[in-house]
């Protein structure tokens, strides 16, 4: 029988926010060495990197190799670990994990998402894309909401993540941490983030997918946050960095399709 090990730690690295990858690593015994794998129990694609640190082994893979994971796969395999000479051999390694395909490229640059609230709602856009307190150079949006304003998605899309447990902010960076937030992967690769959202505002849980104009939360204001406000952000997932983009809206009646602005307030009246 094989022996199968289960080996060392895990974690999610993002810009803003910090939460843990259902990914499973473990190694089976062979002649001489080791095979090594990897499942991915998440709902969508997961970069995974990882670096060994071997003892009288080699790789197949080499020392430090980044896969890409399909959504609920099993038994992935990341590498065979062979001895180099006839005496004892071990090895250990750590990972690194983010959700997305990191060399995703191609997005669907003209897609017209909801504006983020219900119909009949004239929302302020509190900060733009580019904004001065905390968006320099990142294409995110602030919508000023009371707190407890449904949030609905912007588009289709399956949920990957959910924290609502924290109440606590300021207005430092350093309460980052005490974020709540949402995030739904979309089909051609992007993922967008609905964060500050209300404690225990989630009506949507990991797995489930959404339709455009779903009620998804509550929103809030915990974490980074100088007021109630929903943060919402499209981006592709790098490693250890997120690219964010710029989205078109569609507004009033739904006729119209622009970029947000600033300072400016948005009516919706479509469903």
């Amino acid at each position: 029988m094989r022996k199968r090990i289960l080996c060392l730690f895990f974690i999610l690295k993002l810009t803003n926010t910090f939460a843990q990858i259902n990914i499973k690593t473990y190694s089976e015994s062979i002649k001489d060495g080791y095979m090594c794998y990897a499942d991915n129990n998440e709902a969508c694609e997961v970069t995974f990197k990882v670096t060994f640190k071997l003892k009288n082994l080699r790789s197949s893979a080499g020392i430090e190799k980044t896969f890409v994971l399909p959504p609920n796969s099993k038994k992935n395999e990341l590498s065979t670990l062979l001895s180099i000479k006839k005496r004892k051999y071990n090895f250990s390694y750590t990972t690194l994990s983010y959700y997305g395909n990191y060399l995703d490229k191609e997005y669907d640059s003209d897609y017209n998402y909801s504006l983020p609230f219900k119909n009949g709602d004239s929302i302020k856009v509190s900060q733009g894309y580019n904004g001065t307190i905390s968006h320099q150079n990142k294409n995110q949006l602030d919508f000023k909401m009371p707190i407890g304003t449904e949030i609905l998605s912007a588009r289709n899309g399956t949920v990957i993540k959910v924290v609502d447990g924290n109440d606590k902010h300021c207005a430092k960076e350093e309460c980052k941490k005490y974020n709540n937030y949402i995030i739904i992967a979309h089909n051609d690769g992007t993922f967008a983030e609905y964060a500050h959202i209300k404690r225990k505002g989630a009506k949507v849980k990991p797995g489930e997918k959404v339709e455009k104009g779903q009620l998804i939360a509550l929103s809030g204001n915990v974490g980074w946050s100088t007021g109630p406000h929903l943060h919402f952000s499209v981006y592709f997932q790098r490693l250890q960095k997120r690219d964010f983009l710029k989205t078109k809206f569609k507004t009033g009646d739904g006729s119209k399709s622009e970029f947000l602005s600033e300072n400016q307030y948005y009516t919706k009246n479509y469903d």
